[in-house]
């Protein structure tokens, strides 16, 4: 299954492809077209890093995947 992060105003949170928004998908699928630059962020602080899902700061936050 393939899940994405929807944010709308009714919150945020992870939902799979088949349950998101018309307007997520189409936004999707314009980023797959156009070739859109794709960045990884730390899930807690939302800085960017090169791999893994949490920054330094984070990497002992439970569920942290964090890679030297």
């Amino acid at each position: 299954m393939l899940e994405i992060f929807e944010i709308n105003e009714n919150g945020a949170g992870w939902v799979s492809l088949e349950n998101a928004s018309t307007s997520t998908k189409l936004d999707l699928e314009l980023a797959l077209l156009t070739k859109a630059e794709v960045k990884m962020l730390c899930f807690k602080c939302h800085v960017e890093i090169p791999r893994g899902n949490v920054c330094v700061n984070h990497k002992n936050v439970r569920g942290a995947v964090y890679f030297e």
